[in-house]
């Protein structure tokens, strides 16, 4: 089978475009793709939608962890009791920043949050939670 030269160069094109090519995913699409998973306790698609190098602060600098194996110790317990849901109240997106005004549940115990994600390259960088 010949494949011609144009249409080489256009299977690369739309090849690397599927796997991201250098920008990957908007920022706002990962951010709510991490929300739908954690609302489907999805513990490997929230985990997908981080770099593995994710860092996570309180504001404005605390460090509260590093790491996808960090998320991992968090999240996948709350995740397979089940009882954890986060509602969305509004979201503002500018370059490779989503800040979300958002309150989980967790059991019945609401914490509300302004959550600051960084992303790059199609993958969530850095986050940086405002709660009391």
């Amino acid at each position: 089978m010949k494949i011609s030269y144009g249409a080489g160069l256009f299977i690369l094109f739309i090849a690397s475009q599927c796997v991201g090519g250098d920008k990957g995913p908007a920022p706002l699409d990962v951010v709510n793709m991490r929300m739908n998973a954690y609302n489907e306790h999805n513990i490997e698609a929230f985990l997908a939608t981080y770099s593995d190098k994710i860092e996570i602060f309180t504001f404005p600098n605390k460090s509260l962890g590093k790491g996808k194996d960090h998320l991992r110790k968090i999240f996948e317990p709350m995740f397979k009791q089940g009882m954890v849901q986060v509602t969305l109240h509004s979201q503002i997106n500018k370059d490779g920043y989503v800040v979300n005004h958002e309150t989980v549940d967790d059991d019945g115990r609401e914490t509300e949050y302004i959550s600051i994600y960084e992303v790059r390259k199609g993958l969530i960088q850095s986050v940086v939670f405002v709660r009391d």
